[in-house]
């Protein structure tokens, strides 16, 4: 049974019709989550959070009595250079990851951080396809540190869950590595998870780098 409480409180199509065209692959996330304790080394996860690069969503998912349901699900943007975990590459690292830190708690939405410390400048939030220079870090920070031998380098690159200024470009590859999102949800996402939670970084099917699985 699939429940969906929440797709994000913004949409850069809003129409009923949208919600209803999209239908996750259940099949691939649950594959995807049963991953995670053999990769993680523990016995059983009971919930985690589900990256697909396919769909460029986030899914917050439990599993109850053998089955997967959905709490939450948003709209991401990845890497505008792909999936990957070499230093100076700007890719989004794959594979299981766990939540390290969070950063942010309590400030107000669209607040820049450097060094996951607040600057005092509320960004200016662009809700359509603007592309800027600038790529603050805005309103939440999550930390994830990688678990795997192809994602071992993502603390050390600062690969983080974060709020973003170019919300009208949420839901296609945009970043330098991080998982971007509208501030919005990132502030209920950031409210809703704990540190210690697994994240697992799907790549899209279509992605062909090199890195062995």
């Amino acid at each position: 049974m699939l429940i969906v409480l929440s797709f994000g409180s913004c949409k850069k199509d809003p129409s009923p019709e949208a919600d209803k065209a999209y239908q996750p692959n259940l099949q691939r996330l649950r594959r995807h989550f049963n991953e995670i304790p053999r990769r993680a080394g523990t016995a059983t996860v009971d919930s985690a959070v589900l990256i697909d690069g396919n769909d460029n969503k986030l899914f917050l998912v439990s599993d109850s009595n053998g089955e997967l349901t959905i709490i939450a699900a948003y709209d991401i943007s990845p890497s505008k250079y792909g999936y990957g975990s070499a230093r100076g590459s700007n890719q989004t690292p794959r594979g299981v990851h766990e939540i390290a830190g969070k950063y942010g708690a309590g400030q107000p939405s669209g607040m820049c951080f450097y060094d996951r410390k607040p600057t005092g400048e509320i960004a200016t939030i662009y809700t359509d396809t603007t592309d800027v220079e600038d790529d603050p870090v805005t309103s939440r920070i999550l930390w994830l540190k990688g678990l795997e031998d192809i994602n071992r380098t993502s603390y050390w690159r600062f690969i983080y869950i974060h709020g973003t200024n170019e919300e009208g470009l949420i839901g296609t590859p945009q970043s330098k590595g991080c998982i971007r999102m509208r501030n919005s949800d990132i502030i209920e996402f950031f409210d809703t998870i704990d540190t210690g939670m697994y994240v697992n970084i799907i790549r899209p099917e279509n992605d062909t780098d090199s890195e062995e699985e």
